[in-house]
């Protein structure tokens, strides 16, 4: 306590002490006196409290106990770090499920800070950046970023924007032919609302777009969602997608294996403990399945919602998520009738600290009718497929991807990133002989970021795709980036 603050201080007990003696001697004709000087003392009090508590703040942070709640452990170190809690951590005293080292992954993409919490609970527990809208319960937070990508491709890589293995052209025909594009299609900005519902809980809503429309630079919706008391309605990751667990790449799309959608939904979380949840959600079906002959293209249909369910465990050194889902999958025979056939698919995934802040991430799912859901296989068709021609039914085609990625911290403003991933499907007989069979995708990169809010990379790229008659493409890619939050980020150091 400094001199300043200690004379204040004992000054208030010294008036604390006088003022009751003197204004309970009055007389009953002084009483209108006595009342205001009432107020007075009131008021001290007030003030002598708002002392204690910055005194204690500046003198202790208080060790991690029951009933130390994490809001006030952030407090004491937001007191030690000068920082002063946001009101919204004062008011919203809620726990944080997610550990440690879930909480402190950092992504060059800033998926995390999309993803639905349970209780929603920010990832930092200051909820720092989120302001108060006046004459309102609300608080609100903007956030986002604008991103510059180069990219330079030695030879055709297919999308020029974003790095999908399943994309590079066969036969490579023009091997010799280079490219190179700028983008800043993958910026995008986001509002968060958080309106106080009861003790310790709010409403959530949620909105990001980017620019990955229909022409260069058009928006387009990533997530519009709200959640409260741990239901969720509105458009966000999957619930069969672990957000948490993506590699950091500076490719927008990254690895071809991953489980990476943004579907319309209806969720439920459930916790069980103070580190295991449970979800359920129903979400938007979409039948991916294209066949056609001379006289015939695919009609797919949807008859009733995709169903999943998740459940996550956090630890200490990390966490782990195992997901479930389930597919009607259904599209109109060559012979005019309606066939449907059952989807299935199981997605492990996670990541733990090794050394220091290094983090390896990991994904494993397999299935029969998942490739909706897999970054390099949506929107190819092949969710099913006829079986052949003496058996023309459909069958759910099965599939298995996988990727690893290892980060590693050179110094806390330098790190990089080492990311492999594997995706196979299994073939029918009456698929076309160019119908996708295999991809690899492979990245290195560097990152630094020399203040919080910025930073520039280097990424090398490689991928490779196999068809079904066994012909293959590859094509390497150089990317450079540079990216720029909207809102001071916290510290690296």
């Amino acid at each position: 306590m400094n001199a300043l603050t200690g004379s204040r201080f004992f000054l208030c007990l010294f008036s604390l002490a006088a003022f009751p003696s003197w204004i309970y001697g009055q007389t009953a004709a002084n009483q209108t006196d006595a009342q205001a000087l009432q107020q007075q003392v009131d008021a001290l009090k007030t003030q002598i409290a708002d002392l204690e508590d910055k005194i204690n703040n500046l003198t202790s942070t208080g060790p991690a106990t029951p009933g130390n709640s994490g809001a006030q452990q952030a407090k004491g170190a937001d007191a030690q770090q000068g920082v002063k809690p946001s009101e919204a951590a004062k008011e919203l005293k809620t726990e944080q499920t997610e550990s440690k080292a879930t909480a402190d992954y950092k992504l060059f993409s800033e998926d995390e800070q999309a993803a639905a919490r349970y209780d929603n609970v920010p990832l930092d527990p200051r909820y720092p950046n989120y302001f108060r809208l006046p004459g309102t319960r609300t608080f609100m937070k903007i956030g986002g970023y604008a991103k510059s990508d180069l990219t330079f491709d030695p030879r055709p890589a297919g999308d020029q924007e974003r790095f999908i293995p399943a994309s590079i052209p066969i036969p490579a025909s023009l091997a010799s032919v280079s490219n190179s594009t700028v983008s800043v299609r993958p910026s995008r900005i986001n509002v968060d609302f958080l309106v106080p519902i009861e003790k310790e809980r709010a409403l959530r809503f949620f909105f990001e777009m980017d620019f990955f429309g229909s022409s260069s630079t058009t928006p387009r919706l990533r997530h519009v969602y709200a959640q409260g008391k741990n239901v969720l309605i509105g458009q966000t990751f999957s619930n069969f997608m672990d957000p948490d667990a993506g590699p950091d790449t500076l490719d927008f799309q990254g690895p071809n294996s991953q489980v990476s959608i943004r579907n319309p939904q209806v969720r439920y979380t459930h916790r069980f403990s103070k580190k295991t949840t449970a979800s359920i959600s129903a979400e938007k079906p979409s039948s991916d399945v294209a066949f056609k002959t001379p006289e015939f293209n695919a009609q797919p249909n949807s008859p009733s919602p995709d169903g999943t369910i998740q459940l996550r465990h956090e630890m200490s050194f990390g966490h782990v998520q195992f997901a479930g889902l389930f597919r009607d999958i259904s599209a109109f025979l060559p012979d005019g009738r309606s066939d449907s056939v059952f989807g299935w698919g199981f997605n492990l995934a996670g990541l733990f600290k090794t050394i220091g802040k290094d983090t390896f991430v990991y994904q494993g799912a397999y299935g029969n009718g998942i490739q909706r859901y897999i970054n390099d296989t949506s929107g190819l068709g092949i969710d099913a497929a006829v079986i052949s021609a003496q058996k023309p039914h459909l069958e759910a085609v099965p599939a298995i991807a996988t990727y690893g990625g290892y980060q590693h911290f050179w110094n806390p403003k330098l790190r990089s990133s080492a990311v492999f991933g594997f995706l196979q499907a299994e073939n029918t007989a009456a698929q076309v002989a160019s119908a996708f069979h295999r991809s690899e995708y492979s990245a290195v990169n560097l990152i630094w970021s020399p203040i919080a809010s910025l930073s520039f990379g280097s990424e090398f790229l490689y991928g490779w795709r196999v068809n079904k008659d066994n012909s293959t493409g590859n094509a390497p890619r150089i990317q450079l980036s540079a990216k720029y939050n909207f809102m001071q980020m916290k510290s690296s150091k």
